[in-house]
């Protein structure tokens, strides 16, 4: 197998395109970063929204249960 040797105008593009590649990584990392901490600040106040929700869970029926009686099937 042979390796060949790139000339000088390949050499610069090659590392051109290399630059461009690290630039592009680091702008996703920016952005990817963002994201995070829109992520948790929506979290945080989605936990805050949710606590007093769960607060008034009953825990003496299953939740599927229906806390008026059993279904009519339809008759009223």
């Amino acid at each position: 197998m042979t390796i060949p040797r790139l000339t000088t105008d390949q050499a610069c593009a090659v590392g051109a395109a290399l630059q461009r590649l690290a630039a592009w990584w680091r702008r996703l990392r920016e952005q990817l970063v963002t994201l995070a901490k829109l992520i948790t600040e929506t979290t945080s106040h989605l936990v805050r929204f949710a606590t007093p929700t769960r607060a008034r869970i009953r825990t003496d029926r299953p939740a599927w249960a229906n806390p008026y009686g059993p279904a009519l099937n339809g008759l009223r």
